[in-house]
């Protein structure tokens, strides 16, 4: 009777092993470096930080238990030193698509949300590790272990990392490895700006695309506003002094329609006589939009100078099917990154 229940207990436990399993998104960089990286909430800063996955790279754990997650190191010749990091994670599924996830936090989150983990946790040492294949190994992980599984029942998945450094323990360059896809629209600068900040006006490139909110920086006067004016092109422009102002130079308005004008105060944090504003637009995740072109150029207020006007166009939405949201941890919103994501490695049963 004793060598029989020794035989049932052992072959338990190896039912139970057996039943554990990984998956790696995204999983074509299971063992290989991807081609970008990304920050880890705690690492070195106070950071908000969600990870939202399609349900079409989670079929294999429908109806089961998550019960760690894993981060890997990017592959580097560079060795990672230790830290510690104070990380509150919270689960949540919803039946949405990932390109409808919003900039506020709390919207990304299902009914369903658990925190399945809040504590401090050990960043390793990590020797260098030039890659390509870089394993899953103690020392290249960041790994927490749930102290109360989620239970997965499909739909998209939502991650939500809340990280704060321990002070005097940061791990000040420990980077973990990501994949960016290359999805991005397309700009050109058309002229017609003069003064100061005539050429300093940018768009990011990867934030032209469906579904995503296109970012518009600048520079300028210190403490007054600066218009963003949004509409359709022309050429040759029309000088501005046609219209009423007095410009400290041949500026001229590039714009037949003004179809969105967006107030943005300049604020001073680069020196006492630059400002710096940003304006963002919302792109709805409507296909139709793809190849959709406008001109947006900056006006300032205190000197009465445009800067160069960008005409940019609308580039397809990005395929991978996950995306990431980050910013402060008080802050209710933070910035949307539909084409990039960590590399990560869910431990289920």
């Amino acid at each position: 009777m004793k060598i029989l229940t020794s035989v049932l207990v052992v072959s338990g436990l190896c039912m139970t092993a057996l039943s554990q399993g990984h998956l790696v998104l995204p999983a074509a960089y299971a063992t290989s470096d991807a081609n970008g990286l990304l920050s880890i909430p705690g690492a070195t800063l106070q950071l908000r930080e969600q990870t939202i996955i399609g349900a079409a790279h989670l079929t294999s754990l429908v109806g089961k238990q998550l019960k760690a997650i894993e981060f890997r190191r990017n592959a580097t010749a560079t060795t990672f030193d230790t830290g510690e990091a104070n990380l509150t994670i919270k689960i949540s599924s919803m039946a949405a698509p990932t390109y409808d996830c919003s900039r506020t936090f709390d919207s990304n989150q299902g009914t369903d949300v658990l925190q399945v983990f809040s504590g401090q946790v050990t960043l390793p040492t990590s020797p260098a590790e030039p890659g390509p294949n870089v394993a899953w190994t103690s020392d290249n992980v960041i790994r927490i272990e749930f102290t109360t599984p989620f239970l997965y029942n499909g739909g998209r998945l939502c991650v939500d990392i809340t990280g704060s450094a321990v002070a005097g323990l940061e791990a000040e360059n420990w980077i973990a490895d990501a994949y960016a896809e290359d999805a991005k629209g397309t700009f050109q600068n058309i002229g017609g700006g003069c003064g100061t900040y005539a050429s300093h006006a940018y768009v990011d490139e990867y934030s032209l695309v469906v579904g995503n909110r296109a970012r518009f920086m600048t520079l300028g006067t210190p403490f007054f506003f600066g218009f963003a004016v949004t509409g359709q092109p022309q050429s040759p422009g029309l000088p501005l002094s046609f219209l009423g102002f007095n410009p400290p130079g041949n500026c001229e308005l590039m714009l037949s329609t003004m179809d969105v004008v967006a107030a943005v105060f300049l604020t001073d944090i680069l020196s006492p006589t630059m400002g710096y504003g940003t304006w963002e637009l919302d792109i709805p995740n409507n296909g139709a939009l793809q190849g959709l072109g406008f001109t947006t150029q900056w006006f300032d207020y205190g000197t009465q100078a445009t800067t160069d006007a960008l005409s940019w166009t609308i580039g397809a939405a990005p395929s991978l099917d996950m995306a990431t949201v980050s910013g402060e941890t008080t802050s209710p919103e933070g910035r949307v990154v539909p084409n990039i994501a960590h590399v990560i490695r869910f431990e289920y049963e």
